[in-house]
C-alpha cells in the first residue's frame, strides 16, 4: 500500500507529464543507464552492496518508522513488529548513510528524528499525495443517513490481537463507541476489534482491501465520519496524515488523536481527541459535530486543504527532488 502511494503513483505522475524518462523495475541494480535510484524502505544489506558498484545518486524513501528513534521500537501491539529485526534495520541505515545522497519522508517529525538519531540532514520532505483520478468524489454536505456512519479503515496493526492491548483505541473512545452503538452504524475495514468483539451483531465488517480497492469502498460507504485514533508515541508520530486525506477526499469529517507532533495537527479543532478527555467529553464532540452547521464547517475546510495535496498538482516537488531525466524506482 504504501509503496503504491509513495512510489508508483508519482511515477505514473511523471511519466504522463513527459519530463522525466521513470523506469519501475528492480531486476538489477548494475550497469543500468540511470541517473538517480528511488527505493523505498532500503534497509536490506544486499541492496546497498549491488548500489556501490553503480555511480548513481540513491534515493531512499521512509514513510514509517522501520528502526529505533530516540530509543522506542514499534509497539507491542503492532504486529508487524515480528516480521524484522528492528536492531539490524537500525544497523543496515546507520553502515550505509555514506552511500545515500537524500533522504525523503512523508513528515517533518520523521525528518527531525532522522537527523537527531543519525546525525545525518540530507532529508527532504514530501508529503504524501493522493491523485485525483482515483479519488475524485462528488462534493457532498452533510450526512444522508439517519444514525452518524462512522467508519474505521486503518487495519489490525493498529489493536493489539492478544485480547489485553487495545492498541490505539484509548479506553475513554472504546467507552464511547460502546455506549452509543445504537446510535451509530459503525463499520470495520477487517475484522472487528476483540474489544468490541461482544457487539459484533451491531457493527460492520468488510473485507480488507489494497489501495486500489479503497477509494471504490469510501466511494460505496461514503461515512459520515472517519475514525484515526493513534496512541501516543514515537512510532505513531512518525505516520503521516493519510487517513486525513482519505476522509477529505470522501467528505466526512475525521476524528483523530491530538497530542505533540501527532500527524493529524491539522484537523479541525471540533475533532481532535485530547488525552485528557473523557468518554462523555468525546460524546459531546462527536454529537456537536453531528449539527448540520458545524459539520459543513468542517467538510469545507477539509476540502479546501485537498486542494494541497492532489498528486497533480505536486510533480515539480518531485521534479525539483531529482532535477534529472532519468530515474528507476
Amino acid at each position: 500500500m504504501c509503496g503504491q502511494i509513495r512510489m508508483c503513483w508519482p511515477a505514473q505522475a511523471l511519466q504522463s507529464e513527459g519530463d522525466t524518462e521513470v523506469m519501475c523495475s528492480r531486476k538489477s541494480f548494475i550497469g543500468l543507464p540511470t541517473t538517480h535510484f528511488y527505493i523505498q524502505r532500503c534497509l536490506q544489506q544486499p541492496i546497498y552492496d549491488g548500489l556501490r558498484k553503480t555511480d548513481s545518486k540513491l534515493y531512499v524513501d521512509f514513510d514509517d518508522m522501520m528502526f529505533k528513534l530516540y530509543g522506542e521500537e514499534l509497539p507491542k501491539y503492532n504486529f508487524c513488529k515480528s516480521k524484522f529485526d528492528i536492531n539490524e534495520t537500525t544497523r543496515v541505515l546507520k553502515d550505509n548513510l555514506d552511500r545515500i545522497d537524500k533522504i525523503v519522508v512523508s513528515t517533518e517529525f520523521l525528518k527531525r528524528a532522522i537527523v537527531d538519531n543519525f546525525n545525518y540532514d540530507r532529508v527532504e520532505v514530501i508529503e504524501n499525495m493522493l491523485p485525483r483520478w482515483l479519488y475524485h468524489f462528488d462534493r457532498r454536505n452533510y450526512a444522508r443517513y439517519d444514525k452518524p456512519r462512522v467508519l474505521y479503515a486503518g487495519g489490525m496493526t493498529h489493536y493489539g490481537l492478544d485480547g489485553k492491548d487495545t492498541g490505539d483505541f484509548s479506553k475513554p473512545l472504546i467507552e464511547f463507541l460502546r455506549k452509543n452503538i445504537d446510535r451509530l452504524e459503525l463499520i470495520f475495514v477487517g475484522p472487528i476489534p476483540w474489544f468490541l468483539s461482544d457487539l459484533s451483531e451491531k457493527i460492520v465488517s468488510i473485507p480488507f482491501v489494497n489501495v486500489l480497492q479503497l477509494p471504490r469502498v469510501l466511494h460505496d460507504i461514503r461515512p459520515d465520519f472517519y475514525l484515526a485514533p493513534l496512541r501516543e508515541c514515537v512510532f505513531n508520530k512518525c505516520k503521516s496524515d493519510l487517513k486525513y486525506l482519505e476522509a477529505c477526499t470522501v467528505g466526512s469529517v475525521c476524528i483523530g488523536s491530538a497530542f505533540d507532533d501527532s500527524p493529524y495537527s491539522m484537523i479541525d479543532e471540533r475533532a481532535k481527541i485530547y488525552n485528557t478527555m473523557n468518554a462523555n467529553h468525546i460524546e459531546k464532540m462527536f454529537f456537536d459535530l453531528w449539527y448540520k452547521d458545524n459539520y459543513n464547517e468542517v467538510i469545507d475546510r477539509q476540502y479546501e486543504f485537498m486542494n494541497s495535496r492532489w498528486l497533480e498538482n505536486n510533480t515539480e516537488r518531485y521534479k525539483q527532488l531529482f532535477k534529472t531525466e532519468q530515474v528507476r524506482i
